[in-house]
């Protein structure tokens, strides 16, 4: 039978997509993908690949564009249309809302599989495990399985099915993971609430053997150019004894540069040599904020500012690319509070500092807690996140903003940020805001060596990452 996955726009790769394409025709199933952004007749293509089956992926704050993506896909196709991930999870009685037939919460693979099976052969597909289902009026929520524990009985994915848009093939850059699931309970990430909804449903962190991840990449040498690699884990450094070995595999097989994440109480020295050592270029880690007490109290990252410059400083003394990740806006954080970040990741020496506004994710700790000091909107959950602006209530929003795009110019030193201090007060112009930003894209560049002919053509093709509707690198789709 034809499957077909529907997304807005190819600026992130989903590997859930590739993971559950990858199955599908393992058993012998055909799959194809349409980006309505690259076709110039996006619906047309849709209609004319026959499908039997559609897939569209959503996630937190893409679910209006997937609804009325499948709203417009019904007008021409009489294909069942099911929707999976993050979404779902959350809030999984989206299957209440008009037009949505069918929904599947949780992890994908064998779901879609049995449903596609299922409809091939003309059968009910009301009792499938994970799936919520609308069936004449009335809605039917299935249990959900158990957690698959082995990831390497899966096939491999089918990564290939992206690259007939040439701009993706040819990105510089690819991404893979190692496993799934995090360990760690940050009050404003959704893996805590998904450790929370998939409790008793098996061991939720799960790592691939080493020797499939080697697979992984070779497969991908073979099909696309690959001058450097990503790990998209949450955590690639939470288990020492996996990382020692992949990293004695992978260095006797490429040369390809790779960068990777990590939190500040799951490396050590001898993890970090043995990254470099295997041609690890960079690492990321998360420092958010540099109060203590928003970092531990607030955000549940249970770090002092001793234990950051420790492992931030022993990074670099290695001669490695260190990028941070920060956020402003947090909730009751100050404008002085968020000058500490600036001058934490300045005593830090980063070479890449990561700041984003938080955007609450519903139903997480962080949001609720929110909500319930009168600091974020009821609806919050249901109107979505803004673009590139604060949305924790604070009587200096427009302070923050401004800090915001004026970050760059505080970390250069203690002068400039005092400069910077008496500037936030002013609106900064849409031009200035471009190029007070185009350091920040140059140093991402830098961190993950992505080359400037295919970065051009990418950014071209799926314009700025605040601009997307997905976020597809979780290992939902």
């Amino acid at each position: 039978m034809k499957v077909i996955f529907l997304q807005d726009n190819g600026i992130n790769e989903s590997l859930s997509v590739t993971d559950v394409a990858g199955l599908l025709e393992d058993r012998g199933h055909e799959c194809d993908l349409f980006i309505e952004h690259n076709e110039r007749d996006f619906y047309g293509e849709v209609e004319r690949s026959r499908p039997g089956l559609i897939v569209i992926p959503m996630d937190v704050w893409g679910e209006k564009k997937a609804i009325d993506m499948a709203g417009k896909v019904k007008q021409r196709v009489d294909a069942p249309i099911v929707f999976a991930g993050t979404y779902p999870l959350l809030m999984p009685e989206i299957i209440e809302r008009r037009g949505v037939d069918i929904v599947c919460v949780g992890e994908a693979e064998f779901p879609i599989l049995e449903l596609a099976e299922h409809i091939e052969q003309g059968k009910d597909y009301y009792d499938i495990p994970n799936l919520h289902v609308r069936r004449n009026g009335d809605i039917i929520r299935n249990d959900m399985r158990p957690l698959l524990q082995d990831l390497d009985q899966l096939p491999l994915p089918d990564r290939g099915i992206y690259f007939k848009y040439r701009f993706l093939r040819d990105f510089s850059i690819k991404r893979f993971t190692s496993g799934r699931g995090c360990p760690n309970a940050c009050s404003f990430c959704y893996n805590a609430k998904f450790r929370e909804i998939y409790r008793g449903h098996g061991k939720y962190v799960r790592r691939k053997s080493v020797r499939r991840v080697i697979d992984e990449i070779e497969e991908m040498k073979r099909i696309a150019p690959m001058r450097s690699i990503h790990f998209s884990d949450d955590l690639f450094t939470d288990n020492k004894k996996w990382v020692l070995e992949f990293c004695r595999e992978y260095s006797a097989r490429f040369d390809v540069p790779w960068t990777c994440n990590t939190a500040v109480h799951a490396v050590d020295e001898e993890m970090v040599d043995a990254i470099k050592r295997a041609g690890c270029f960079g690492i990321a880690m998360g420092v958010e904020t540099g109060r203590e007490f928003l970092r531990m109290d607030t955000l549940n990252k249970p770090y002092r500012d001793r234990q950051v410059l420790r492992v931030a400083r022993m990074i670099k003394d290695k001669g490695l690319y260190l990028t941070s990740f920060n956020m402003i806006a947090l909730p009751n954080e100050s404008i002085e509070d968020a000058l500490v970040t600036v001058r934490l990741n300045r005593f830090l020496r980063s070479d890449n500092v990561r700041v984003f506004f938080l955007s609450p994710i519903p139903r997480t700790r962080l949001t609720e807690n929110a909500i319930s000091e009168g600091l974020l909107r009821e609806n919050y959950d249901r109107e979505g996140a803004q673009v590139l602006t604060p949305e924790i209530h604070s009587s200096q929003m427009e302070k923050l903003q401004t800090l915001y795009y004026l970050y760059d110019v505080a970390l250069i030193s203690p002068f400039f940020e005092k400069l910077v201090t008496r500037m936030l007060g002013a609106r900064v112009p849409g031009i200035i805001k471009f190029l007070l930003l185009l350091p920040r894209m140059l140093r991402e560049q830098k961190f993950f060596n992505i080359s400037l002919f295919s970065g051009i053509k990418y950014f071209l093709n799926t314009t700025l990452p605040q601009n997307r509707t997905k976020n597809f690198n979780n290992y939902l789709p």
